[in-house]
């Protein structure tokens, strides 16, 4: 059965890789609209290229939409009581707040991102400056 849900996370995200396979695991809470009092947690898993997005952008407390495919678990829990649990492998991970990038990534991309107007500046002064 395939779903979108929208929620929050409740935890970062835990990536890694198990031969070619990367993977990204984290926990979403998902908030009845009608019963603020009523909310479900749910396992998300993404993969490949997504996954990479995911461990790089997200964190405990971020917004998103993701589509895949749910999955039932159930588990006994420290109590030996059984419990049930809800999977998501996704297929569509949509970041849907503000993207801040996470501690220890890497300085190329905001030295890109300062750049670009310091070199459309230089150009334009260079123009300014021919006429």
């Amino acid at each position: 059965m395939k779903v979108k849900e929208i929620g929050n996370l409740t935890t970062d995200p835990k990536y890694g890789e198990k031969g070619d396979t990367k993977y990204c695991n984290f926990n979403i809470a998902i908030n009845n609209p009608f019963n603020k009092d009523d909310t479900e947690f749910v396992k998300v898993s993404a993969f490949g290229k997504q996954a990479e997005s995911c461990r790089d952008y997200l964190q405990k407390g971020s917004q998103i939409c993701v589509e895949g495919k749910v999955k039932a678990g159930a588990y006994i829990d420290g109590q030996g009581k059984a419990q049930a649990s809800l999977n998501i492998s996704a297929s569509e991970v949509q970041f849907l707040n503000r993207i801040k990038q996470r501690k220890g990534q890497s300085k190329i991309d905001n030295a890109l991102r300062n750049s670009e107007p310091n070199t459309r500046n230089a150009q334009n002064q260079t123009k300014e400056m021919s006429r």
